[in-house]
């Protein structure tokens, strides 16, 4: 099935890519073809980054906390400073605010 489905010379971020769903598309999308630039909020991802480089593919690691904005500005103008482009985008990374729904601001 993957010979008919490649992503060579493709760039994919994957949030979450620490463990789980998020290492488990990275790894997929690696045996794919496509190099991956994964972000997770521990910076924790040398398994997946083994894996990635296993399939012969490129692994890139950023630590990000999504819920700080400051943080993630930061994540987006180093990440446009070293890749052209993202040609894949895996939305798998979460964030809880936990405080009472009246006290939620709308820009949240």
């Amino acid at each position: 099935m993957l010979d008919k489905f490649r992503l060579d010379g493709k760039v994919a971020l994957v949030t979450g890519c620490s463990r789980g769903i998020g290492m488990a598309f990275a790894e997929a999308l690696a045996e794919a073809g496509a190099d991956i630039i994964g972000v997770s909020q521990s910076g924790a991802m040398d398994a997946c980054a083994d894996t990635v480089r296993r399939a012969g593919r490129k692994f890139r690691e950023y630590a990000c906390d999504f819920a700080d904005r400051a943080a993630l500005y930061a994540f987006i103008k180093a990440v446009k400073a070293d890749f052209p482009r993202i040609d894949i985008l895996v939305n798998n990374a979460g964030t809880i605010k936990r405080e009472p729904a009246a006290e939620h601001r709308d820009e949240y």
